[in-house]
């Protein structure tokens, strides 16, 4: 009977000492290729510059709440803004942008006006290999580059910082000129609302007679409280004449006659149906509307005053100049290269190429073994 063979560690050691000349000049062969094909000839060193910015919140420059008391107003901007940061350096406007500013049409070998060749496919896969923007801590984006030549790489960064700046810019502005716009038509009707407020309050004093005095009110009140009075002396002296000289009696009468007029003076003064322009009645819906028509006006002046702020604020921003980022530094050429790294392309080569040479030459004298023992067998049986 043929031995079984068994895989283990003797036989493992036994196959290496078996085909070691073998395995040194499999993994001698991929080391050497490592080399070569690292070598600036096959693989030209690439130069990585970067840089990192942070999203600045625009109403900082808000006149206005900047000096408030208790500010609510942040230096940076929010995670939104670094995702929209992040979303403009990756587009393709900032991308072809870049292509044709720095002419990397030309660096990458590609013909820009050959459409059947898809320059824009490729030209996105390379630029897609050689930009990194990347959200880091406290809410920043990095962005870097790599090229065969440093300064370029430097120069890549630096001009999408100064794209992604602008367009985020450009994209504020249009947004705060439509603003503007609608604020500046609000403002209109809310001034157009307030004269007519103001015109509704100047009609309510003509037609019952409240003017913006207190000296009006305290002669209302002062001609109310006489006719009042008057009355309650007219009732009294009636009183007293019927007591002593009987009801029937001709200063009875005059007295009861002075008691009908200081009634008539006191509904004169007090009710609305008397006919008299100024009674208490009519003056007190009047103040009451004027006081209801004075409160609708503030709330409208509070309003404008608030849309003059916006709007005086938005002209600033869209006249000044303002950056929508804040740059920790700008790029500069690196002095070393950032790939390809020889050692860790050479140690890859050589521990890949040694345990695949290891698995094939086991398995090789796996199968040899195997078919030799199986071979007598084979023929005993055929005799």
């Amino acid at each position: 009977m043929a031995n079984e063979q068994t895989l283990n560690l003797s036989y493992l050691v036994a196959v290496v000492r078996r085909y070691f000349w073998y395995l040194v000049l499999v993994v001698g062969l991929a080391g050497l290729l490592a080399i070569v094909f690292t070598m600036p000839s096959f693989y030209p060193p690439e130069y990585r510059s970067s840089t990192v910015i942070f999203p600045t919140n625009p109403e900082r420059f808000d006149g206005v709440g900047l000096f408030d008391e208790e500010p609510t107003l942040y230096l940076y901007g929010d995670g939104k803004s670094v995702e929209k940061l992040i979303n403009i350096a990756t587009s393709e406007e900032v991308m072809l942008r870049v292509l044709d500013s720095l002419n990397l049409w030309a660096a990458y070998g590609i013909d820009p006006n050959d459409t059947a060749s898809a320059p824009k496919y490729k030209a996105n896969r390379i630029y897609s290999d050689i930009m990194r923007v990347v959200k880091v801590g406290g809410n920043g984006v990095e962005i870097s580059a790599l090229d065969v030549n440093p300064r370029r790489a430097a120069a890549i960064v630096n001009l999408v910082v100064y794209l992604t700046d602008k367009i985020n810019r450009d994209m504020l502005n249009t947004n705060k000129s439509r603003i503007l716009s609608i604020y500046e038509g609000s403002l209109e009707k809310l001034k157009d609302q307030m004269g007519f407020y103001a015109d509704s309050a100047s009609k309510v004093r003509l037609q019952y007679f409240v003017f913006e005095n207190q000296g009006q009110t305290e002669m209302v009140v002062g001609e109310v409280l006489r006719a009042q009075s008057d009355l309650a002396a007219a009732n009294a002296r009636l009183k007293s004449v019927k007591s002593r000289f009987g009801a029937a009696s001709e200063k009875a009468k005059d007295a009861q006659m002075e008691v009908a007029m200081a009634e008539g003076r006191v509904y004169a003064v007090t009710k609305q149906s008397s006919g008299t322009p100024i009674n208490l009645e009519t003056f007190a819906y009047g103040i009451d509307r004027i006081t209801a028509l004075g409160d609708i006006s503030y709330r409208l002046a509070s309003k404008v005053k608030e849309v003059q702020a916006k709007i005086e604020y938005l002209n600033m921003m869209d006249t000044g100049e303002f950056s929508t980022i804040l740059i920790v530094e700008d790029a500069k050429p690196a002095d070393r290269k950032s790939r390809p790294i020889r050692w860790i392309i050479l140690a890859a080569s050589i521990m890949i190429s040694g345990l695949v040479s290891l698995i094939a030459v086991v398995l090789i004298d796996f199968l040899t073994k195997k078919a030799d023992t199986e071979t007598p067998s084979d023929t005993e049986t055929k005799s």
